[in-house]
């Protein structure tokens, strides 16, 4: 997974807006689940993202989206409402959080993500060890915001899945 240049929030528009991240979870619609399809998804996020300000992480697995979003308020809402909201490749869409932060955990991705293959890996790491070396350095070293908590705890359910 390559790394996308970091946002740089001040060389954002709208700095002095508080930070947000917005947690929510998708099914993916049966037709559109080939590694093509995701790819296509990926690289409209990256371009996206990277306009609006806005960092974050993506999983797939089994045919579910589970996705984290930073930013200002207004980008992460825009988004959710006018790409996200209204994207066919998904139904379902379910907001678990949204909150203020004081920092970015994923500053370095304007669209990172992890898929079936590494949730799946049979590789001797801890459940979190993907995602922790994700995170910012800032992130590791502090207490885990709530949307980040709730990401890695839905990251380790399916890692756990019983249905491998």
């Amino acid at each position: 997974m390559p790394a996308i240049a970091p946002i740089n929030d001040h060389l954002l528009p709208g700095k002095s807006e508080e930070l947000e991240e917005m947690l929510y979870c998708s099914v993916a619609v049966p037709q559109l689940q080939t590694k093509f399809d995701l790819d296509r998804i990926l690289a409209a996020a990256h371009l996206r993202n990277q306009d609006a300000g806005i960092t974050g992480m993506l999983l797939y697995y089994r045919g579910e989206f589970v996705q984290i979003l930073e930013g200002s308020k207004q980008s992460i809402n825009n988004t959710f409402e006018n790409h996200i909201g209204k994207a066919t490749g998904h139904t379902a869409i379910n907001m678990v959080c949204q909150n203020t932060i004081l920092n970015r955990s994923f500053g370095e991705w304007t669209m990172g993500f992890i898929g079936s293959e590494e949730i799946e890996s049979s590789m001797p790491f801890s459940l979190t060890a993907l995602l922790m070396r994700m995170l910012t350095d800032e992130a590791r070293g502090k207490s885990l915001s709530l949307g980040v908590r709730g990401f890695v705890s839905i990251y380790n359910q399916m890692r756990k899945s019983p249905y491998r």
